[in-house]
């Protein structure tokens, strides 16, 4: 667990090192970077939800939060090609209404991720026992006193 961890860190910090290097110009080296950490929550987004049950509460959530990162991965991709390649030199502005299309499904998204949490927490009543939670933590103190 540690080493993967360790490596994990050894892999971002190389990686970062030769995005910088291989890219000078700072706006791509940010993008670039913002489009890596993107890739590897889709990565470990897919892991999640591969490892929860068919039908699941948890599966459907996970599936509105794949949706948001690959609408978010869209913008920064979309902004790196429109940087890379002068697109919006040479069709206007109107080549970044995309990016615009593209986080504005992110936000959806998130709200419709939002709103099944909260579904969530009314299925299996979190509000209620961590009310309870707080009233037992709420005596244990006094008890201390």
């Amino acid at each position: 667990m540690i080493g993967q961890l360790i490596g994990g860190v050894i892999a971002i910090v190389i990686g970062i090192i030769a995005v910088i290097k291989l890219l000078v110009e700072v706006k791509l080296v940010v993008s670039a970077l913002s489009l890596s950490f993107g890739v590897t929550a889709l990565i470990w987004v897919l892991r999640a939800r591969r490892s929860l049950s068919k039908g699941s509460s948890l599966k459907a959530l996970t599936t509105h939060f794949l949706a948001t990162v690959v609408f978010i991965l869209c913008f920064s991709f979309w902004g790196i090609a429109v940087e890379m390649l002068s697109l919006e030199a040479m069709y206007g502005e109107s080549v970044i209404l995309p990016q615009y299309l593209f986080i504005s499904l992110a936000y959806i998204t998130f709200a419709g991720a939002a709103y099944k949490i909260r579904s969530l927490g009314k299925e299996f009543g979190f509000n209620l026992k961590s009310e309870e939670i707080a009233k037992i933590l709420k005596e244990k103190k006094k008890k201390k006193k």
